[in-house]
C-alpha cells in the first residue's frame, strides 16, 4: 500500500479545498474500487499535520495502511473546524466531493462510509447526489441539524438496498438520536442494519475491524457489504 496527501478543490464559503489522505493498493490501483471515508467532529483538522487524525478509531484508512483493504483505493478527506470545532458540517464540502470522485474515478466502482457527523456527510452526499456511490455504510451518523434536511435525507432515492447502518442504543442517548435513527433504520432492509449496546467510540472501532452487523446471524460486515476484499488480523499472509 502507499499513502500519500492530496487536496480537493470544495469551493465552499468556509474552504476552498480540503486536504486528503489516500491510500493506494500495490496492484491494479487505476481499477481499484474507490471507499470514500468521512470522519467525525473531534477528527477536524486545517493542517497537513492533523491529517492522520482521519485514522483515529480505526477507520478505514487506517486498515488500509495496515494492509488490510489490499484491493481498495481509500480517501479520506479532512474537514476544517469552520466555523468552529462544534458547527462545522459536511453538507458545505458535499457537492465539491462529489464532482472530485466524479472526475477523478470515472467508470470505477465508488462506495463510501463515515462515522458519526461524518456518518451524516455521507447521507448528505448520497442524498444530494443520488447516483454518486453504488454502496454506502454509516456508523452511529449524527442526526441532521433541522427537519428539513432531516426529511431530505430520509426521502432520498439513495436510501434502501444500498445502505448499511450500524447504531448504538445506549442510554445516554438523546431524543433526537433515537428518532432519526429509528426513522432511518425502517428505510433500509432488516439484514443491512443493526444496534448495539456499544460506546460511540466502540461502535465504530468494531464496524472499522470488520465484525458483522450482528452477532450470531447472516448479517453481512461493512466491508462485505460494500464488497471490499478485508484481512482480518489473523488471516493468512498477513
Amino acid at each position: 500500500m502507499r499513502a500519500s496527501c492530496l487536496t480537493i478543490p470544495v469551493a465552499s464559503a468556509g474552504a476552498s479545498r480540503l486536504s486528503a489522505l489516500l491510500v493506494e493498493p500495490d496492484l491494479d490501483k487505476d481499477a481499484a474500487p474507490v471507499l470514500l471515508f468521512l470522519h467525525g467532529r473531534g477528527e477536524a483538522g486545517s493542517s497537513l499535520g492533523a491529517l492522520p487524525l482521519v485514522c483515529v478509531h480505526q477507520t478505514p484508512p487506517f486498515q488500509a495502511i495496515l494492509g488490510r483493504l489490499p484491493g481498495a483505493l481509500v480517501i479520506a478527506p479532512q474537514a476544517p473546524p469552520i466555523p468552529s470545532w462544534d458547527d462545522w458540517n459536511w453538507r458545505d464540502y458535499t457537492m465539491g466531493l462529489a464532482e472530485f470522485l466524479s472526475e477523478r474515478y470515472a467508470g470505477r466502482r465508488i462506495v463510501a462510509s463515515g462515522f458519526s457527523r461524518g456518518g451524516l456527510g455521507v447521507l448528505q452526499l448520497v442524498s444530494a447526489c443520488p447516483d454518486l456511490v453504488q454502496a454506502w455504510g454509516v456508523v452511529d451518523p449524527q442526526p441532521p441539524r433541522d427537519r428539513e434536511e432531516m426529511n431530505f435525507i430520509l426521502s432520498s432515492p439513495a436510501l434502501g438496498a444500498r445502505g448499511w447502518l450500524r447504531y448504538g442504543e445506549y442510554r445516554n442517548r438523546s431524543d433526537t438520536w433515537k428518532r432519526f435513527s429509528s426513522m432511518l433504520c425502517e428505510r433500509l432492509p432488516e439484514v443491512n442494519r443493526g444496534t448495539a449496546e456499544l460506546s460511540h467510540d466502540q461502535m465504530a472501532v468494531q464496524a472499522y475491524c470488520g465484525s458483522p452487523v450482528a452477532a450470531g446471524d447472516s448479517k453481512k460486515n461493512l466491508y462485505d457489504f460494500l464488497e471490499l476484499k478485508f484481512k482480518t488480523a489473523d488471516a493468512p499472509g498477513f
